[in-house]
């Protein structure tokens, strides 16, 4: 029995994400880094108009020989994945992944940032969707809207894997063992990890970022606008919106969790994000190591990768955000919900760190 089935770029379309990568590369315009290395800086809007052009933009890429090569490129390694086939995901071999994992505004950006420049590589430069965790848009599996988030965020991982071949390829500084050092902050990797396991056992690290919940969530709150009228949850940044979606996929619906207080919101968010990093058993990879937010923690461990690669760099400064200040029943929740997670973890046969997380900073 022979059977033939067909998908075609109309009903898996390439993301704009990577068009807009593949024609800067093509045409040798800058990148689009936006803001996802300005720590302190850093929007949490979205860039509404980014994609304006890019129906343009993709005509141009696959018209263009090399554009059309990439693309064919992506979709090869797409295939893979659906089927399991691994010869062509066999060349990432010569990669060496460093992924930063930790629910945002945790350091992540801090490190990835380090990560680059011990790769002779000016972060300011780089893409967002090729640095930071907007891409590739993992997430909980959901049939919505004519759209498998499933595999779409397939398409967009053979996606990334492009860009990082393309990219380091020409860019990258090989270090010892000869593979080549991938940097990515990568939040999403928690919900499709058993995959990424798969995938990057044998060359990557698995930096995971710790942070307060209530220092989370107050720097959420800076980045996005303070805090709403009332108290009450609202979605105006990404991070909103995907703690939103944590919600929604345990049952809720978006007007129960518009009307529940932020700090409840955002600390149910923190609780279940980390319960997902223990059952994927992240911090039991080979190469996983705890980095708790804060000056001290972060430097350290930058120096021992520094010092790792062979690189005379001295770590950029690290500029923690002040204590936060919420009322003693937002406090006692947070505790509550901290002891949640560092049972939980025990129950896994992990150790949280507890005592380097529960103080809000």
């Amino acid at each position: 029995m022979g059977l033939t089935l067909t998908l075609t770029d109309a009903e898996l379309p390439a993301s704009p994400a990577y068009i807009e990568f593949l024609h800067a590369t093509l045409s040798g315009n800058d990148f689009f880094a936006g803001e996802w290395y300005a720590q302190e800086e850093e929007s949490l809007a979205s860039n509404s108009d980014r994609f304006t052009d890019i129906t343009e933009k993709a005509r141009l890429v696959s018209r263009d020989p090399r554009g059309n090569q990439y693309l064919v490129r992506s979709y090869r390694f797409f295939k893979e994945l659906l089927t399991g086939n691994m010869n062509t995901l066999r060349d990432m071999q010569r990669f060496h992944f460093y992924f930063i994992i930790g629910i945002p505004r945790t350091g992540g950006t801090y490190l990835t940032k380090q990560l680059f420049r011990a790769s002779d590589i000016d972060y300011r430069g780089v893409q967002n969707a090729l640095a930071h965790d907007g891409f590739p848009h993992l997430a909980n599996l959901s049939l919505k809207e004519n759209a498998n988030l499933h595999t779409n965020g397939l398409l967009q991982l053979a996606e990334y894997l492009t860009m990082v071949e393309i990219y380091f390829s020409r860019h990258g500084k090989r270090i010892h063992g000869e593979r080549i050092l991938v940097p990515k902050k990568f939040t999403k990797a928690v919900y499709y990890f058993d995959l990424i396991r798969e995938l990057f056992s044998d060359n990557a690290d698995f930096l995971i970022t710790l942070r307060h919940p209530l220092a989370v969530c107050k720097s959420v709150l800076d980045k996005s606008g303070g805090m709403p009228e009332g108290g009450r949850f609202a979605v105006r940044s990404a991070i909103e919106r995907w703690a939103l979606n944590d919600w929604l996929y345990r049952g809720r619906t978006e007007q129960e969790v518009l009307e529940m207080d932020y700090v409840d919101c955002m600390l149910g968010y923190w609780k279940r994000f980390h319960f997902q990093i223990a059952m994927a058993g992240i911090p039991a990879m080979p190469g996983a190591r705890l980095v708790p937010y804060g000056s001290d923690s972060m430097t350290a461990t930058v120096r021992e990768y520094f010092t790792r690669f062979g690189v005379s760099l001295e770590p950029e400064a690290f500029v923690a955000s002040p204590a936060p200040s919420f009322p003693p029943r937002a406090r006692e929740a947070a505790d509550a919900t901290l002891e949640e997670v560092n049972d939980f973890w025990s129950s896994m046969d992990m150790e949280f760190p507890l005592q380097q997380v529960a103080h809000p900073r």
